[in-house]
Formats: C-alpha cells, structure tokens, sequence
C-alpha cells in the first residue's frame, strides 16, 4: 500500500463512484479497479460492496478511513520534512475556502505563493462554508478558511473582520428600504439569521417582489441596476463606488461584522508547505 492507493480510497469513500474517482486522479477505471482489488488483497477484507448505483463502504472500510487519513498526513510529512531539509519546499497543499474569501482574497495571496513555491502541489475545494466544515469535521478536509465562527476543537486562527453594510444604488438615494425589493443572496444559516435580526429590530417589511439569487456577482448586479437592495459584508464591496453603503449596527450598539477564520488540524500545520501558506493567509495579500 502507498500513498496512491490512500488516495483511491479516500476518494472512492467520497465519490462512491469509479468513474469520478478516475476522474479526480486522473486514472482510468480499470486501473482504479486493480489497485482497489490488490488494497482488499493486501488489507484482507473487502472495503466495498458494488452494485449498479456505485459503491456502498463496508464496515471495514467505516472502520479504516480515520487511519488512512492520518496515514497519508504522515507520509506527506516525511517526504515534506525530507525535501524542507535539503532546501526544498514541496508536497501537496489542499484545503477549502469559502467562495467569496476565494474570489475576492485568496488570488493574490496564492499567486505569491506559487511563485515562490513552485513544488508544491497545490489543490483547492470552494463551497459554502458550512459545507467545508462538515467536510472538515469528517476528515475529508485538514484545512479550511471559513466565513463565520463554528464550533470547532482543532486549531483556528481569525483572519479578518469587516463590516457589514445595507447595500442601494445611488438611483434609489432616500427610499424607504421596505418598498424596495430585497435580493436574498445564499450565504451560511448563522449569517442569514443575524441579517433577519437586524431587519427585525430596524421594523424593515419586505416587499412581496422579493428576489432570490445564488451568488455575490449576480445580486450586485442587481443592486447596480436599481432593482433592489441586500445586505452585504465588505469583502466583495471594494472599490464599488457606483453603491450607496449603509454600515449596520444592531439595536444594542454592536457593530454588524463578518469574521473569517482558518480552522485545521494541528498535525496538518506541522507540514512546512502548510506552515508557510498559514503565515501568508495571517499576513494577508502583500
């Protein structure tokens, strides 16, 4: 067994399917097949049970997946600690990061990185923040940077706060929010239930023309042709000088913010490929 087969596994584990695991590693299906077979052979139990839907786990392979995860970080240290003490900064960086963290922030900060580091194998998931936690918490994921606060054991590290604006057009200036469409944009269930509290304490009715969108672009979009208004943190309000921003604060004083915390195992950090790319997330773009 190496680090391929970790791999194959994991996969097969997430997919449930040959054909997206082949896809993902870039194998083909027979090829997959084999090494899975001669894992079984070697492990001497069967890890899956085929039938025409996919792949269902057996409890062997239930029983296994937190070890083989740990075995594969151990092995990525070793060759890591290995190449770092001959001058090298290599192995494999994966993680998660929310969409908006990706699209407005991570760009620059990865750039830099690459540059500097070109061995690293670089391997990158976006979603929705609460969807890479739950990955997190079932080890399919050793790092991530989320936005909002979730209750994790492992090691965090709070990368930024920023404020959280009520969001027109300059066209609407003056109107009454309440006769304004409100463009909900999906986002993470704690966020949505700050924003309901301030509409709540601020006596905001929604209009029944109320429009719903799935990402950031499309309701700015919305925002900048005067059909609505939402509720936005300032992460993907920079340089937008076309809007009118309102910054929030809730009826007791406090400040309506937005956090972004990079939650990981700390066995995962001690990889020097990992502990470099935690100090630029810390430092920000350059």
């Amino acid at each position: 067994m190496d680090e391929r087969d970790i791999q194959i596994f994991q996969s097969l584990m997430e997919t449930r399917n040959v054909t997206k695991t082949a896809q993902a590693l870039y194998m083909t299906q027979s090829a997959i097949t084999k090494r899975l077979r001669k894992l079984e052979e070697e492990l001497g139990s069967s890890l899956f049970l085929r039938s025409v839907r996919g792949l269902t786990p057996t409890p062997s392979a239930d029983s296994i997946l937190s070890e083989m995860d740990r075995l594969q970080v151990s092995l990525q240290r070793i060759k890591s600690l290995s190449q770092f003490a001959q001058g090298h900064v290599a192995g494999h960086l994966k993680f998660g990061v929310s969409v908006n963290y990706a699209r407005y922030t991570l760009p620059p900060i990865l750039k830099q990185y690459m540059t500097d580091y070109p061995g690293v194998r670089i391997d990158v998931a976006t979603g929705q923040s609460l969807e890479l936690f739950t990955r997190l918490q079932e080890n399919r994921l050793s790092m991530a940077v989320l936005r909002g606060q979730f209750p994790w054991a492992g090691a965090s590290l709070l990368l930024s706060r920023e404020a959280v604006y009520a969001v027109t057009s300059r066209e609407n200036r003056g109107r009454d929010l309440s006769s304004l469409p409100y463009i909900h944009r999906q986002s993470d269930k704690p966020f949505m239930s700050r924003i309901q509290r301030w509409k709540l304490e601020q006596h905001i009715v929604e209009s029944p023309m109320s429009i719903q969108v799935n990402d950031v672009s499309t309701c700015l979009s919305m925002i900048s042709s005067g059909i609505g208004w939402s509720v936005l943190p300032e992460i993907c309000l920079k340089d937008r000088k076309d809007l009118l921003l309102q910054p929030l604060t809730f009826r007791d004083g406090t400040p309506f913010m937005r956090s972004t915390y990079v939650l990981y195992q700390e066995e995962y950090a001690r990889l020097p490929q990992v502990k470099i790319f935690l100090d630029r997330l810390k430092g920000g773009p350059a």
